[in-house]
């Protein structure tokens, strides 16, 4: 009992879910989506980028001359969770943009950037009240953010019919972009989607891991059991099997019962799969070394099993567990390795998928703004303008999928390794190049 109670003090700070953004977060079934109209898009998978692509200098956005920079700025309206346990999600994703600012100078295509931002504290509710009023009293020209799934599908009908250019750069519901019913022309997402890191963990695990026979845990709600079904359809795909299913609820205190049905019920196993979030994950990795199970069974992270700003909290537990996911501050790629610099220099801290994102999205709006001189009048014209974007970012060629309009990512695999300095940090082991929303 003293063990538990320590686990649920220690914990209870860590709370505020560092990386709430992966989760996606229990989904509510949306109002009934009215049929987008996609723009017209060859259905065929985009070609690869050339792997020399990868070594390409990120060029530099230079002001364009033909129209003036005091012309009406460019409001982007950031909503994001910046209060409550989700709010570091919100800050750290802000961060991402504002260095994209800083390198921009504030300005693309003439057009100075101003960002908007509005809390969505984690709440669908108040998500929708501050959406509806960038579009309707700021006039924002563009929504972006929604740290949780939530958020996303209580507003998706409202921008589709309010004809309002979004892109979700943080919520990962699979549907924005897979779904044709569902998809809007005037949505795009510049983040990830739920499953796109479980299927490569999948066939990594079986093809390049060597394990067979694995156990799953994730939570009890429909995030957990969706992330699950991707990772155990691909790794039976590849010829593994399944050992057992364990859904404990969220924000379990006491992972005993669940990690002793290990032991009953799939004692022929030899990995765990583990997807869970915030207090959870880290009482998760905690407990799972305090039980026993390190040492027997190899730990597959999931979500934020295994993640980076979770390191000092956990410490040893977390040693070799392995994790997916489409950005890692270690990956040896030189427009990473600047990003890594410019951001250590304005924040003093390594960056994550949060800001990786936020600072992509950013940049993608400057590069549509630069191709249309900045004049946003044509509405189609800069949405095709934002289709057709392609640049090098820190991970890769970031451009996105003609049909879904997700970005196409580098899935990286990843593995918690003692660095030279004595800490312990994710280094990165394998990536899966050209990953889309339909690869899947």
């Amino acid at each position: 009992m003293n063990r538990r109670r320590f686990l649920v003090v220690s914990t209870s700070v860590v709370a505020s879910a560092l990386l709430a953004a992966c989760r996606g977060e229990a989904t509510p079934t949306p109002t009934t989506a009215p049929a987008a109209t996609p723009t017209q898009a060859p259905t065929a998978s985009p070609p690869a980028a050339s792997p020399t692509a990868r070594a390409v200098a990120s060029p530099t956005l230079a002001a364009s001359p033909t129209v003036a920079a005091s012309a009406q700025p460019f409001k982007i309206g950031v909503v994001v969770a910046q209060t409550g346990n989700l709010a570091a999600s919100g800050r750290r994703h802000i961060q991402g943009m504002q260095l994209a600012l800083d390198e921009l100078g504030n300005t693309a295509g003439g057009r100075r950037l101003e960002l908007v931002p509005a809390d969505s504290a984690g709440n669908p509710e108040q998500a929708a009240t501050h959406v509806r009023r960038l579009v309707e009293s700021e006039k924002v020209d563009v929504i972006t953010g929604f740290t949780i799934t939530p958020e996303l599908t209580a507003v998706r009908d409202y921008l589709h019919q309010q004809q309002q250019l979004t892109i979700v750069s943080i919520a990962g519901w699979p549907a924005i972009t897979r779904d044709p019913n569902v998809r809007s022309p005037y949505i795009f997402r510049s983040s990830f989607c739920q499953g796109q890191y479980e299927f490569i963990q999948a066939r990594w695990a079986y093809e390049k891991g060597g394990y067979r026979n694995v156990v799953m845990m994730a939570p009890d709600y429909q995030t957990g059991h969706t992330v699950a079904q991707v990772f155990g359809d691909f790794f039976k795909k590849s010829g593994g099997q399944i050992a057992a299913e364990i859904y404990p609820p969220l924000n379990t205190t006491d992972f005993g019962p669940y990690l002793q049905r290990v032991l009953q019920e799939a004692s022929n196993a030899d990995a765990v799969w583990a997807w869970f979030i915030g207090a959870d994950a880290i009482r998760f990795m905690t407990q799972y070394q305090e039980f026993g199970l390190k040492d027997q069974y190899p730990l597959l992270g999931g979500a934020e099993v295994g993640d980076d700003p979770y390191l000092p909290e956990v410490g040893e537990a977390a040693l070799g567990i392995v994790s997916a996911i489409n950005y890692a501050a270690r990956y040896e790629r030189p427009q990473n390795q600047e990003f890594v610099q410019k951001f250590q220099q304005k924040f003093n801290a390594l960056p994550g998928h949060l800001e990786y994102w936020g600072y992509i999205t950013i940049m993608i709006l400057a590069h549509a703004l630069e191709a249309v001189k900045g004049d946003t009048s044509d509405k189609q014209a800069f949405l095709d303008a934002i289709k057709n974007v392609s640049f090098e970012g820190p991970m890769n060629r970031v451009r996105f999928h003609p049909e879904t309009k997700g970005v196409i990512t580098t899935v990286i695999v990843r593995r918690v390794d003692r660095l030279p300095d004595g800490t312990l940090g994710n280094v990165v082991i394998d990536e899966y190049q050209d990953i889309h929303d339909l690869s899947f």
